[in-house]
Formats: structure tokens, C-alpha cells, sequence
């Protein structure tokens, strides 16, 4: 296996290796603590402030070659007392490095990803997505078993098809399609129902009632192909500003950059050099042929390679937004090969403004689907080039598991002019005057919480999401299939009993619209799981570790008691409003004691709209498999389906 570390070609960067065994153990402080030295036999190459860099050379690509490109911006048109715009789908070649051809894609107005849709907040909009796409789906699937013995190769994570077999069915795609606008606050006839296919040709008309500000995305919702369409290219950003935003007079213009973070693998011709066409390619571990989540070996920001991007020292905002398909992007700012904490102050979540700055003490952890939004400081590397990295590699099922590493961790490169700064900006004390966090006395005490448990491959070999009940230990007998205790801190046994599991199993939640609702996240797998809750928006109020060795996995149930061990500290981009949260540690480097991965997620839900949406896992190689249907009604509604047979 080729990793980058001391005497290989891949200039001041960061070995990944060295950084986990730095930090795995004690976890995100003592990885920033212990702040070790990252070269390599080429630094004494690099001329500051930067310039390309070769990568891992079964990559073949040069890094930092190309310059960041910033999406287009579209604004809707206004229409009296609301705003309309229109976004067609159609099928482009993309380029997205220099050395590399063309790719063919899906996209949104021909770019990849689709033009940033620029709204005003409280300004309603009305979007017509017209589906002008051509063509079978342009991306090659492929999976393959896993290699087996300590040395074996990471295969997802190189280019090409060699030693593979195709996934039937997925080439014949036609382009069917449907645009979720992902954490718009709108009915369910809006949202983007799954199974509300556009034929090409066709037009989706949604209404967005647009009301808060804050950094959202669209992408295609296709059930059973969101995996591979929004591979294809079908993604892009939507921001939505306020008058509280603009009075903060944060950093704006060339200072404003959107980041949207995504990971691709590409097919190789005859020769072995790098071909232009999408392949998605996933591992089947054991004779199970469990599917591994899908990690590509290239990085990608705006659509670019490993891009650079040349900034004044100054103060930057970056909307930051994880668009692929499974990775966690685990990122620290690193500066001559150090990494640098507090770099990343946080300004905003998933849904607008928090109270205050709050800076990254070790790195920010963005699973598919967050957003963060950040601010930098780049006076202090005048005449440098700090790096932005991933520290975090594939997602494994198996806690020993470490083949599917990254080869290249590097995510992008900043350019800073030597020179003095101009701008005597610095980060407002307060952000937003009207974000509050909620308290104790806020929450529901009347009632019991929504508890989902999320579980490892089982008959089906694929992860699957367990809607529960919790119920009178006495009504059961105890270990069962289904059947989950668990002990919290204060020493109390909840019995829980499945209730749902399949997307179509019926006994559908329901929920009253307005209504605030706590909610259980436990998860007995070994690897994370980001969880999106369609319909609806949340704050996180706590993350804890639980020893979940007492969960059988061929039971499908406890044979003791899932125990709690300790609290863990929410991340700064976990204390505002949020769509997404994940659940589990990020790849297990910040594990629990005793290096348990369980974690139990307590979130308090609020239900602002109306209509049928869904909750489910945002790893689009999960999320046909870990979805559940979910209703929202008006209270008398709610009232009325619970005695109609609904889960309520």
C-alpha cells in the first residue's frame, strides 16, 4: 500500500498515519495537544507560498494545480409578494482538473455543482426544476470482494475497474429525477417525495416558504438511485440571507467562498491513465458480501481536484457543506505541516446563525449532508500556503479495519499574498440576538421519547434503522429479536420493543405539526451514521458513550443491558439548529471507553410544517435501506390518526 509519509513524493503534507497515532487514543484535544510535525522529502522543494504538488502516484494527478472555481449564482426573479426562478437538469461535461478529460455528468445548468441559488430570507420562492437530462446514467458501478491478509489494497480507493464485477441494473438508468431541497422548512408536497419521479421533459413546481437564513443544499432524492444520481453530479448549494446576517457586516465578496466538499474515483483506459468517466465502486466484505459505504480516492471542492485558492490575510467566511455520498470529512487547517487549533471558528449550523463564534479546538467533523459555517483568519500565514486536510479515512465496518485508508488526505491549498493586511475586521462577540439554546425547562417532561436504534447488517447484509417503543419490562421475555434494554447514567433500565424497521412496514410516525419532541439515537453499529429528519429541524442536547457489547447481532437483540459509560462534548457545529447529526464517532478515532464505538444522540425536535417526508441515515449507500416514512398533521389530525391506527 502507498501512504504518504517520510521519502515519498507528495510534498509538506500529512502523514496519515502518524497523525492518528498521535491522537487515536486520548481523542480531539490531546490530537491538537500533542501537535506533531508532518514532512517529507519534499519540502525543501516548495517554494511559499505554495504551488502544485504531486499526489500518491497511482492517483496520477498533480495537486493544487487548478484554481478553486466558485459556483455561479443564481437569483430568482421577483413576482410581487414572492419570488420565482427557474433551474433546468441537463447532462454536460464537466472539468474538473486539469489533467484529467472532460467527465460526463449530470448537473444543474451544466455545472457541477449547480449554480449557488441566492435567495432573501422571508422572501417566498417558487422553483420550476425542469429535467432536460439525456442519456442512460454516466457513472460505471462497480463492486468487489474483499481482499484478504494485512497487506491487502484498499481497491475502492484507486482508480479503475480491474478485478471488479458490474452492478446489474445500474447502467440502464434513464434519467428519472427529483430535487429535494434539503433543510427547507416546506410541506410535504414540496419536499421532493422520493417516489415523485420527473420523466425528462418534465417539471417539478415546488414552493419554498423560504423564512429563516441560512446555508441549505438540492440535490436528487430518487429512491433507490439518490446513491448514484447525485454521484452523477446532481448537487449544489442554496443560500438564503437575512437582515441579522447583513448587519454583522461579515466577511463578503472574493471573502465569501462557498466549499462544497464531495469524493470521486475514475475509470482508467487500456494504458492505465485516467479516463474522465465516473466510477462508483464499493467493497463486499466476507462471504456475506456486506457492502462497505462508498469512499473515492479524489477530493473534490466546487467540483475541482485538490483546488488552491488565493487569499489576502485577512478574515474569510466559508460555507462549508459535505455533499458526499458516505465520507465524513474529519478537517483541520494545517500551516507548514502543523496543525493549527481555533483556526475554524464556527459562525453557523445546518440552520442559520448560533449565539457566538465558537472555535475548532481540534478538527471539525462534517458528516453527509452538514453544513458548517466558518470563519478564518488568514493574517497570521502571510507569504504561506496552510492546507486544509482530512484526517479521517474510509468508513470500515469493523473496528481493526483500517485498509480502506485515504492515500491522499489533502482536501485544498490557500495561497496568502505577502503582504500587510488591509481589513480590520474581527468576529462580533454576538451573531444572532435571537438563537437560543434550549434548557431543561423547555422541553416535553409528559411524555415518553422517540427512541431509534440503529443496527448492523442483518438478514438483508445491510444496516438497518429500528423504530422502538418503550414498554413495561414485564410485557416481554427478555433477550428476544427486537427487544433492547438499556441503562442510562442514573442507573434506570428502559426496555424498548421494535415497532418498524423496513420503509414499508407500515405503522407509520406521525408527529403534530409545532410540536417538540425528544428523540433517541442509539447506535449498535460499528460505524457512524448521519441522520436526517425530513419536515422538521432540532438541536442536539447531548451525546453520550454506551457499551453496547451487550447487544447480539445474529439475537438481534440484548443479552444485557446497553450501559452507559460517559458523557462526550458536543461539537461546535452541533450547538445550533441542525437537519443532520451524526451518530457514532467519526470513525471511531474519538471512541468511547474502553474503545466502545455505541453512542446514544438525544436531539429536541420541532415540527414546523405539514405533509408526509421521511427520517433516514444521509449515506446514500444506507439510505434506501435505513429510511422510515414520517407524517406530520396538524394536532387534531395527529389526535385523530393515533385512534386510526398511526404511530403517534
Amino acid at each position: 500500500m502507498e501512504t504518504a509519509s517520510a521519502g515519498t513524493p507528495d510534498g509538506p503534507g500529512l502523514n496519515r498515519r502518524a497523525l492518528l497515532r498521535g491522537g487515536a487514543v486520548a481523542g480531539l484535544g490531546a490530537l491538537v495537544a500533542a501537535a506533531p510535525v508532518f514532512t517529507s522529502a519534499g519540502d525543501a522543494a516548495v517554494a511559499y507560498p505554495g504551488g502544485p504538488e504531486p499526489s500518491a502516484p497511482r492517483l496520477q494527478l498533480t495537486k493544487f494545480k487548478d484554481p478553486l472555481r466558485i459556483p455561479p449564482v443564481l437569483r430568482p426573479r421577483s413576482r410581487g409578494g414572492h419570488d420565482e426562478l427557474t433551474v433546468r437538469m441537463r447532462t454536460a461535461d464537466v472539468t474538473v482538473h486539469a489533467q484529467l478529460p472532460p467527465v460526463r455528468m449530470w448537473t444543474y445548468e451544466g455545472s457541477y455543482p449547480g449554480p449557488t441559488i441566492e435567495t432573501t430570507a422571508g422572501r417566498p420562492l417558487r422553483v420550476a426544476w425542469e429535467n432536460g437530462l439525456t442519456g442512460k446514467i454516466p457513472v460505471t458501478a462497480v463492486d468487489f470482494g474483499l481482499p484478504t491478509g494485512p497487506s491487502a489494497d484498499p481497491l475502492s480507493n484507486y482508480p479503475g475497474t480491474d478485478g471488479c464485477q458490474e452492478v446489474a441494473g445500474v447502467a440502464g438508468l434513464d434519467p428519472w429525477a427529483v430535487v429535494h431541497l434539503h433543510g427547507m422548512l416546506t410541506g410535504g408536497g414540496n419536499d421532493g417525495w422520493m417516489e415523485n419521479l420527473l420523466a425528462p421533459g418534465d417539471v417539478q413546481l415546488s414552493a419554498y416558504p423560504n423564512k429563516g437564513a441560512a446555508t441549505l443544499w438540492y440535490h436528487d432524492h430518487t429512491h433507490h438511485v439518490s446513491r448514484f444520481s447525485v454521484y452523477a453530479g446532481l448537487a449544489g448549494l442554496f443560500v438564503a440571507r437575512g437582515e441579522q446576517e447583513r448587519a454583522l457586516d461579515l466577511p463578503k465578496g472574493a471573502q465569501e467562498v462557498p466549499l462544497v466538499l464531495s469524493d470521486r474515483n475514475f475509470a482508467l483506459d487500456a494504458a492505465g491513465s485516467l479516463t474522465g468517466r465516473l466510477v462508483h465502486k464499493v467493497e463486499m466484505v466476507g462471504a456475506q458480501r456486506l457492502m462497505r459505504v462508498h469512499a473515492a480516492p479524489y477530493t473534490l471542492v466546487n467540483g475541482v481536484i485538490w483546488p488552491h485558492l488565493e487569499v489576502e490575510p485577512r478574515w474569510y467566511r466559508f460555507r462549508i457543506v459535505n455533499t458526499a455520498n458516505s465520507r465524513i470529512y474529519r478537517l483541520m487547517l494545517l500551516a507548514d505541516g502543523r496543525p493549527v487549533p481555533g483556526a475554524l471558528q464556527v459562525i453557523g449550523t445546518d440552520q442559520g446563525l448560533i449565539d457566538r463564534p465558537r472555535p475548532v479546538g481540534g478538527a471539525l467533523n462534517l458528516s453527509p449532508g452538514e453544513r458548517a459555517d466558518v470563519l478564518v483568519d488568514f493574517s497570521a500565514f502571510r507569504g504561506r500556503a496552510p492546507k486544509l486536510v482530512n484526517t479521517l479515512g474510509g468508513i470500515t465496518p469493523g473496528a481493526s479495519d483500517v485498509r480502506n485508508d485515504l492515500l491522499e488526505p489533502d482536501v485544498m491549498q490557500f495561497r496568502v499574498a505577502d503582504r500587510a493586511p488591509r481589513s480590520r475586521f474581527s468576529p462580533p462577540k454576538t451573531l444572532s440576538a435571537t438563537f437560543e439554546r434550549l434548557g431543561a425547562d423547555d422541553l416535553p417532561h409528559d411524555r415518553a421519547p422517540r427512541w431509534v436504534v440503529l443496527v448492523g447488517p442483518g438478514t438483508q447484509n445491510m444496516p438497518e434503522l429500528w423504530e422502538m417503543e418503550e414498554i413495561d419490562a414485564q410485557e416481554v421475555t427478555a433477550p428476544a429479536a427486537g427487544i433492547v434494554q438499556v441503562r442510562d447514567e442514573e442507573g434506570t433500565l428502559t426496555t424498548l420493543r421494535r415497532t418498524a424497521m423496513a420503509y414499508d412496514d407500515g405503522n407509520t410516525l406521525t408527529a403534530a405539526r409545532d410540536d417538540l419532541e425528544i428523540w433517541k439515537y442509539l447506535n449498535l453499529a460499528a460505524s457512524p451514521h448521519p441522520m436526517h429528519i425530513h419536515l422538521a429541524h432540532f438541536q442536539v442536547l447531548s451525546r453520550e458513550y454506551y457499551d453496547i457489547t451487550g447487544f447480539d447481532r445474529q439475537l438481534r437483540g440484548s443479552v444485557r443491558s446497553i450501559a452507559f459509560q460517559a458523557a462526550a462534548e458536543l461539537e461546535p457545529h452541533e450547538l445550533g439548529e441542525k437537519d443532520v447529526v451524526r451518530v457514532g464517532t467519526a470513525g471511531r478515532i474519538t471512541a468511547g471507553p474502553n474503545g466502545t464505538p455505541g453512542e446514544l444522540v438525544t436531539v429536541a425536535v420541532r415540527f414546523p410544517v405539514v405533509g408526509r417526508g421521511v427520517h433516514h441515515c444521509h449515506m446514500l449507500e444506507h439510505e434506501q435501506h435505513m429510511v422510515r416514512p414520517l407524517v406530520v398533521a396538524p394536532g387534531s389530525h395527529a389526535d385523530g390518526g393515533t385512534h386510526a391506527g398511526m404511530h403517534h
